[in-house]
């Protein structure tokens, strides 16, 4: 049945790492897709990766769009010093990434797409607020007409949680948080310093947790 498949945006990240375990949870059949933009970091790749592995998905879909860049590609100026959130920052992310997931959706027979976002992205990155989603949604219901007017749809099931309610779902769901991949760096172990890192380990101290991704970096 359509109803019970999903197709997971899978980046890699604990966030996503959950949603593919929600999913699993929710729906028989379960896909994934990941995006390797331009000069994308390899640990976050593999990451994506191995979380797909290690979840049994057979359908993991990987798409090559390296002439999609971050800002910190494009520019190195000193805004970036302001709020070093705009270095990971894509023009039209969600639009893009959400436009080609509908696309594999629709001639997989996939109902819903799962989107990793949380409650704090939408504060600096406008285009992860549940309004964007509505509104994609319903150029989803204009523009997806192969499916019986029954488009796919983007579900959202982190949109209320923040950090510290994330990691507690995902210990509950057994996701493997080790293979998780937060960094903004591009070294072999998390950095512990960028805005990624920081709100990562701030969660998981305040949880009295210790992050397992973080267990033996020098």
């Amino acid at each position: 049945m359509r109803k019970s498949k999903a197709l997971v945006m899978l980046s890699g990240g604990l966030d996503s790492a959950t949603c593919l375990y929600w999913a699993k949870s929710k729906y028989s059949d379960v896909s994934a897709i990941t995006f390797n933009c331009y000069d994308r970091i390899r640990k976050e790749k593999e990451a994506a990766v191995q979380i797909a592995e290690t979840a049994g998905i057979t359908n993991f879909l990987q798409i090559d769009i390296p002439f999609i860049k971050e800002w910190s590609d494009y520019k190195n100026s000193d805004r970036l010093k302001t709020d070093s959130r705009r270095s990971s920052y894509i023009p039209s992310r969600n639009l893009i990434f959400y436009s080609i997931a509908a696309h594999y959706a629709e001639f997989l027979s996939i109902k819903w797409i799962i989107g990793g976002h949380n409650f704090h992205d939408g504060s600096f990155f406008k285009d992860a607020t549940a309004n964007y989603i509505r509104k994609m949604n319903s150029l989803f219901r204009q523009g997806c007409s192969f499916s019986d007017h029954d488009p796919c749809m983007i579900v959202v099931p982190l949109s209320k949680m923040d950090r510290k309610s994330i990691i507690n779902l995902a210990v509950r769901l057994k996701v493997p948080i080790e293979l998780t991949w937060s960094c903004h760096a591009k070294g072999l172990t998390h950095c512990g310093v960028c805005y990624s890192c920081i709100e990562r380990l701030d969660a998981f101290k305040s949880l009295g947790i210790k992050d397992p991704a973080f267990i033996g970096r020098s």
